[in-house]
């Protein structure tokens, strides 16, 4: 039986530290503005719940919409479109699955959390890992979609 040559993985350039820095600050500005819409409306609404709930409740929607379901779609939220960046998985450079995402999300959220203050506290060098099986890229680099 002759099979045919098998699939290589595609080479691709891993994003440097200054372009995913630059992707996460226009990540995180963009959920503190839609959580802070989300406060202001909230504590001018009557009958709605108080502004610090619902300002983090839609910093939270946002950066969900942005992180899973924007990168879903087209492969980059959009701090890495600002950035040059996008999202592939780690196994083929494929598109991302949604399940793979949230998981990211999640991921990203505690690393942002826990993670990035115990460094700073302790003075060391932080770096953002790539994690559930998806790297960030460069946009440039050979797509497959």
């Amino acid at each position: 039986m002759i099979e045919g040559p098998a699939r290589i993985a595609p080479v691709e350039t891993a994003a440097p530290e200054g372009r995913r820095l630059c992707a996460a600050l226009v990540d995180g500005v963009f959920g503190l503005l839609a959580g802070l819409v989300v406060g202001v409306t909230a504590s001018v609404s009557p009958g709605s719940p108080t502004p610090w709930v619902a300002g983090l409740g839609g910093a939270l929607a946002a950066s969900l919409v942005n992180h899973v379901l924007v990168t879903w779609a087209t492969q980059r939220s959009l701090g890495k479109l600002a950035a040059g960046l996008r999202v592939v998985r780690d196994a083929d450079g494929g598109r991302p699955q949604l399940p793979a995402l949230v998981r990211r999300w999640i991921h990203g959220l505690g690393w942002m959390l826990f993670t990035v203050p115990l460094h700073l506290a302790s003075d060391s060098d932080v770096r953002q890992q790539d994690a559930c099986g998806l790297r960030v890229v460069r946009r440039t680099c050979g797509r497959n979609t």
